[in-house]
C-alpha cells in the first residue's frame, strides 16, 4: 500500500520539479551572500558587505539572458515600445531641458587615448547619451540588429524588462536568487567558476574588457563588446553569462547599505528595500552617513529610483571595474538605459499538488508614475 501512494505521488513531484523550457531549477537553501574577501589588490566593496547567511526557497531561472530574437517577439505580440524609444515627459521632468527628454540612451564610445578614471564624472569621457540609441539600435542610430538576434537586448530599463517578463508569465530574480544561481554551488568563491581569473593561465571564462579601459579592447577573452548568448562556458547550474557580457536587472531596489540593514531584521526569500532611492539620495548618504534627506531629494520621480543589476558586463576591468563577481552589486537608473545593461527572467516554483498560479506575490511591476509601454 506505501508503495502505491508513493507512486501515486511521484508524477506530482516530477511535475513540480520540471523546469519550464529554456529555464532551470534552483533549488531552495540557505548560503553565504555578499564578499567577505576582495580579490588581490581590491578590497571589499562596502556595498558588498557584511557576507551574511540568506535563506532562498526553489525558484526557476533562465538559462541565458534575454535575447534579442526573444525581445522582438515580445515586441511584435504586443506593440511595447521601450523607454529609450519614447523618451521623457516634460510634465514628469518639468525642470529638464528639452534634449534631456530625447528618446536614446547611453552608449559606450571608448576615448581615442587613456584618460583619468577617479576623477569625479570621469564615466563621461567613454558614456554618450546618443539619440536614436535603443534596443534596436544598440550601438548608436546607424546600427541595427541584423547578425546580433542571439545577442543580449539591452538598452531596456528596469520597467521595460519587467514588461517583458509579464508577458512571458514570468517575473525577474530577486538578488538574493540571483546571486544563489551565479555561484553554481561554489559559496564564497571569488568568481563564478572559483577563485582564479583564469585558471588555466590563458582562457577567459567570461565577456570583459582586456587591455587598457576605456581606450583600448584588445579582444583577448573573444569579443570586444558584448557577444552572443552561450559564447562562453556555463557554470556548474548551467547558467550562462552569470559573469560578464551584461549587467542584469534584478528586482529589488538598490541601495548601498542593503546588507547592513538586512542582518538587523533578516528574513526568508527576501525582496530588497521597501522604498527606492536616488543618485543624489545615495550621494547625500555617502557624504553623511545617514539619509536625513531634505525634502527637494526625497520627491523623486519613480523613474529616478535605483534598482539592482548583478553580474558585471563587457566593460569590466580590473583596474576600473572589478564586478564581473558573483558578490558584486551595481544599479540601473531608468532615466539611462545603458547599451551594457540586459536581463534574464526566473519563476516561482509552486508544487504541482497545490494547483496554484506558478507565481507568488511579487512586487516587480510597474511603479506608480512610470509610463506604460503598450500602445
Amino acid at each position: 500500500m506505501k508503495r502505491l501512494i508513493l507512486l501515486a505521488a511521484l508524477p506530482g513531484l516530477l511535475f513540480a520539479e520540471k523546469a519550464p523550457k529554456g529555464m532551470v531549477l534552483i533549488k531552495g537553501t540557505t548560503y553565504l551572500r555578499g564578499t567577505a574577501k576582495g580579490a588581490p589588490g581590491f578590497p571589499p566593496i562596502t556595498e558588498e558587505q557584511p557576507a551574511h547567511k540568506v535563506t532562498v526557497s526553489d525558484f526557476y531561472i533562465e538559462t541565458h539572458e534575454v535575447t534579442n530574437a526573444q525581445f522582438q517577439k515580445f515586441v511584435e505580440a504586443t506593440g511595447y515600445v521601450t523607454q529609450a524609444e519614447r523618451g521623457w515627459s516634460k510634465k514628469d521632468f518639468p525642470m529638464a531641458p528639452p534634449e534631456a527628454l530625447r528618446p536614446g540612451a547611453l552608449i559606450f564610445s571608448g576615448p581615442p587615448s587613456a584618460v583619468e578614471l577617479q576623477a569625479q564624472g570621469a564615466e563621461w569621457q567613454w558614456w554618450k547619451f546618443v539619440e536614436g540609441g535603443s534596443w534596436k539600435h544598440p550601438l548608436g542610430p546607424d546600427s541595427d540588429l541584423k547578425g546580433r538576434e542571439n545577442y543580449p537586448v539591452v538598452c531596456v530599463t528596469w520597467e521595460d524588462a519587467n514588461a517583458y517578463a509579464k508577458w512571458a508569465g514570468k517575473r525577474l530574480p530577486t538578488e538574493s536568487e540571483w546571486e544563489l544561481a551565479a555561484r553554481g554551488g561554489k559559496e564564497g568563491q571569488l568568481y563564478v567558476w572559483g577563485n582564479e581569473k583564469l585558471p588555466d593561465g590563458k582562457t577567459f571564462l567570461a565577456n570583459m574588457f582586456t587591455g587598457e579601459f576605456p581606450h583600448y579592447d584588445t579582444a583577448k577573452d573573444g569579443f570586444a563588446g558584448a557577444a552572443p548568448i552561450k559564447s562562453y562556458p556555463p557554470n556548474a547550474f548551467g547558467l550562462y553569462d552569470m559573469a560578464g557580457n551584461v549587467w542584469e536587472h534584478c528586482s529589488d531596489y538598490y541601495r548601498p547599505d542593503t546588507y547592513s540593514d538586512f542582518i538587523k531584521n533578516p528574513t526568508d526569500n527576501p525582496q530588497g528595500p521597501r522604498n527606492g532611492v536616488s543618485q543624489p539620495m545615495i550621494g547625500w548618504f555617502m557624504n553623511r552617513g545617514n539619509w536625513d534627506v531634505p525634502t527637494e531629494l526625497k520627491n523623486q520621480h519613480p523613474l529616478s529610483l535605483l534598482h539592482v543589476t548583478r553580474g558585471g558586463s563587457f566593460l569590466c576591468h580590473d583596474t576600473y571595474c572589478l564586478r564581473y563577481r558573483p558578490g558584486a552589486r551595481h544599479y540601473s537608473e531608468s532615466l539611462a538605459p545603458a547599451n551594457h545593461t540586459g536581463f534574464r527572467c526566473a519563476k516561482s516554483v509552486v508544487p504541482a499538488a497545490k494547483g496554484n498560479s506558478s507565481e507568488r506575490k511579487h512586487d516587480s511591476g510597474k511603479k506608480d508614475g512610470a509610463p506604460n509601454g503598450i500602445k
